[in-house]
């Protein structure tokens, strides 16, 4: 007894006053300089999460479950080829094409605006923010070789992440009950609910998020290729992939297909942004709504502060992965807070 009183004594002067500030800015400066590590891990978490959602699909199929792996690693293996081997160089080749026939075409759109303005001074002059953009565009272009030179790294932070992705996929109750070494037995079956529900949320994330990757995609494809848009294919998968950023994930895959529309004419550039707009209007009205009220149960609002804030602390991985982050932190949340009454309830057992 006076060994444990002596431990829960040490804990407590531990946890209160001056040690507690010490260890909490203790933990946020270490958890600052691991940020890296954490985002790898968490992408891979979500990897890993997509992984054993697949299999169970493919198992429902395949009764054998090394036929459903070898299955899967034959899909994965042939999607990466088909990105790598496809989608990129065109998208590549595509730029450098816009890069040098761009500017011819901003230099006119200049000179009309400013012709246009001469002629009737009720058309704005427009020529200056063109002319930001051409020069903004020129620095764009600029990084594409830093960003050729980067792909050597990026391609072996993308090989760690898969590789560490199966291995939890493989055998997730290890470290399930890893984690659960550092809570009280008491807490493990609400431990277990929790990690189930936030199984059922993020597992609704995924099957909403690749339904709208689908519609989206294929929806541009259909429409940059009645367009006559070049790369019609690579541009929709492309904005089928970006999808994963809910809300903005549209309008951003619109860009790069506009650009490459603005070398055909600027009528052309305008329809493909009409089309993404009205895909766009689509995903925040009847696809998102689904995947974030119905199956995460985010509200919007949530959503975009979880971009946000994700955005600002972890950059692009921050942005994939804030919708799981926001569902896993509301589901504990839920879990370990009391749920207010709903408005307009009244406790009858306090009156007469």
């Amino acid at each position: 007894m006076t060994s444990s009183g002596n431990q829960q004594g040490g804990w407590g002067r531990l946890t209160q006053g001056a040690p507690l500030a010490v260890l909490v800015a203790s933990a946020l400066y270490i958890i600052y300089h691991l940020l890296p590590v954490i985002e790898l891990v968490a992408l891979a978490a979500l990897v890993a999460l997509i992984f054993r959602t697949t299999l169970r699909w493919v198992l429902k199929f395949v009764k054998v479950p090394w036929l459903a792996v070898l299955i899967l690693l034959g899909f994965l293996i042939g999607f990466g080829i088909f990105i790598a081997f496809v989608v990129f160089p065109d998208l590549f080749d595509e730029a450098q094409t816009l890069s040098l026939a761009l500017p011819g075409y901003l230099t006119r759109l200049i000179n009309l605006s400013r012709r246009l303005h001469a002629q009737a001074s009720f058309v704005p002059d427009l020529s200056q923010g063109l002319e930001q953009l051409r020069g903004l565009l020129d620095r764009a272009f600029s990084f594409v070789p830093l960003l050729l030179r980067n792909t050597v790294d990026a391609t072996i932070e993308t090989v760690a992440t898969i590789i560490l992705a199966l291995y939890m996929a493989y055998n997730p109750d290890a470290l399930i009950q890893g984690m659960l070494r550092f809570a009280p037995r008491r807490e493990h079956p609400r431990i277990r609910k929790l990690l189930k529900d936030i199984q059922v949320r993020l597992e609704g994330w995924l099957l909403g998020t690749g339904l709208g990757m689908l519609i989206i995609g294929g929806g541009a494809v259909i429409g940059l290729w009645v367009l006559k848009v070049p790369l019609a294919v690579s541009f929709g998968i492309l904005a089928g992939i970006i999808e994963v950023i809910p809300y903005f994930g549209s309008i951003v895959g619109s860009l790069l297909p506009a650009l490459v529309a603005l070398t055909i004419s600027p009528l052309t550039a305008i329809f493909v942004l009409v089309y993404f707009l009205i895909l766009n209007q689509v995903d925040v009205h009847f696809i998102q709504p689904i995947i974030m009220g119905q199956r995460v149960h985010l509200h919007p609002v949530v959503v975009i502060l979880a971009f946000l804030c994700f955005g600002r602390l972890l950059g692009f991985v921050g942005l994939i992965i804030a919708v799981p982050a926001a569902a896993v932190l509301v589901a504990i949340v839920d879990e370990f807070t009391v749920k207010p009454q709903p408005v307009g309830e009244s406790n009858l057992t306090d009156h007469p």
